[in-house]
């Protein structure tokens, strides 16, 4: 970058020169990323909007990637966008995304985000009903599972 700027030519004989029109010198370099997608968890059957913003001199192109556990990158959008909807029909499990920016000096990659897809709870063990006296502890136990039970 440290040779971008205005040039001019001098063409000189003797005592007599001559100067070219200028020409202006533009250094390109990859693009940097400045927002990185954003890991988050979201319930079965709805979409979520990853987001990926780069800055860099040219025209920055935009694609993603998806990469479920075990298995490796696929491209899921060559749209262009600096954003990134979830399909719905994803199964509960762990997905990972990224973008990929680039521009006619290189390209660059963002962190991955994790995408956690959860379903509904569930309740394992019901309580059971009791018989007590007056003035006596009781306890009721209950378990659940799936969800992000609290």
């Amino acid at each position: 970058n440290s040779d971008a700027g205005s040039y001019v030519c001098t063409v000189m004989s003797g005592s007599l020169s001559v100067m070219s029109n200028t020409a202006t010198l533009t250094v390109y370099g990859p693009p940097v990323i400045k927002d990185n997608p954003t890991s988050s968890d979201v319930p079965l059957n709805k979409s979520m909007t990853l987001t990926c913003r780069a800055t860099g001199l040219g025209a920055l192109v935009y694609s993603w990637g998806q990469r479920i556990s075990g298995s490796g990158w696929t491209i899921v959008s060559d749209d262009n966008t600096t954003s990134y909807t979830t399909n719905t029909s994803l199964a509960i499990g762990q997905y990972m995304y990224r973008c990929r920016v680039r521009n006619e000096a290189g390209s660059v990659v963002s962190n991955r985000a994790t995408v956690n897809v959860y379903g509904p709870p569930t309740i394992r063990t019901d309580p059971m009903s009791q018989l007590t006296t007056v003035g006596m502890n009781v306890t009721l136990n209950c378990e659940g599972t799936g969800g992000r039970l609290i």
